[in-house]
C-alpha cells in the first residue's frame, strides 16, 4: 500500500540579480544582489531598462524540503509541488513566459541568500506552466515531477529545487545570446505565489510525495501469516 509524505519548505524565497543596463545574457549570468522570503514571493520576474534591449532584473525562486524522512528502500511513485498563486502582471508583450521546476543547490539548506542566484540548475524536473495558465488569488498551481524529478528526490537530506523561466532564462543559459525576450522600455513581468510566510497556512508551498515500501523479505524462505492465524514454514 502506498504512503504519502506532505512537506512544507524548510526554506523558500526568491533571489534577484538586480542590476542596471546590461544585456539579457549578462543578466542571466550575473551575480545575485538581493534575496527575500516575503509572504508573497515572485515566482519569476524580469524587468527591462529604459535603454533599448537592456535589462535590470531577473528573479529565481528556491525551495528546500527536508525529505530525509523517506525510507531508504522506498520506491517514489509520484511527487507534486503545489504552489498557491498570488497574482501576475505582464507589461512585456510579445513574450511567452513560463515556469518549470529545475534542479538547484543552496549554500545552506535552511536559508536562501543572494549568493544562491547562480545555484539554479538547468535539469527540468517537472511539467511547465505558462503565464496564461498561472492561477492566482490562492488557487493552486501544480508541478508534477517527471522521471528525472522523482530520481532527484533525496532520501537522506534536503531536496532543493528552483523555479525558473523556461524559454528565456534557462534557454539562454544553455544556448547563450539567442533567447532574448522582446524588450519594452522600463516595465516588468512577474508571476507571484504565496510563500511559507503567508498568513494563510493552507496556501503554504507543499511537496507531496507518494511512495511504496517493499514488503520485508523472508530469509528462511518460509511463508508467514498474521499473528493468531496458522503459520507455515518451509526450509
Amino acid at each position: 500500500m502506498s504512503t504519502q509524505l506532505e512537506l512544507n519548505p524548510s526554506a523558500d524565497g526568491y533571489v534577484s540579480c538586480s542590476t542596471g543596463g546590461i544585456s539579457w545574457h549578462s543578466a542571466v549570468e550575473a551575480s545575485g544582489i538581493t534575496a527575500s522570503n516575503l509572504p508573497a514571493i515572485d515566482a519569476v520576474r524580469a524587468t527591462s531598462d529604459n535603454v533599448a534591449d537592456k535589462w535590470t532584473q531577473i528573479i529565481r525562486t528556491f525551495f528546500s524540503f527536508d525529505t530525509s524522512g523517506l525510507p531508504d528502500g522506498c520506491t517514489i511513485l509520484s511527487a507534486i509541488l503545489s504552489l498557491y498563486g498570488y497574482d501576475k502582471d505582464d507589461d512585456l508583450p510579445g513574450n511567452s513566459w513560463s515556469l518549470g521546476v529545475y534542479s538547484a543547490t543552496l549554500i545552506g539548506p535552511t536559508i536562501i541568500t543572494y549568493n544562491d542566484f547562480q545555484n539554479a540548475g538547468t535539469s527540468l524536473l517537472s511539467n511547465v506552466i505558462a503565464y496564461a495558465s498561472w492561477a492566482v488569488s490562492g488557487n493552486v498551481n501544480q508541478f508534477t515531477l517527471n522521471a528525472t524529478g522523482l530520481a532527484y528526490i533525496s532520501k537522506t537530506s534536503y531536496t532543493i529545487v528552483c523555479l525558473r523561466d523556461v524559454l528565456y532564462d534557462v534557454a539562454d543559459e544553455l544556448d547563450p545570446n539567442n533567447h532574448d525576450p522582446v524588450w519594452t522600455s522600463y516595465v516588468k513581468t512577474h508571476m507571484r505565489l504565496h510563500g511559507s510566510g503567508t498568513a494563510t497556512p493552507a496556501y503554504k508551498p507543499k511537496l507531496t510525495i507518494t511512495y511504496d515500501v517493499p514488503a520485508p523479505s523472508n530469509p528462511s524462505g518460509g511463508a508467514y501469516f498474521a499473528r493468531g492465524a496458522a503459520r507455515a514454514m518451509s526450509f
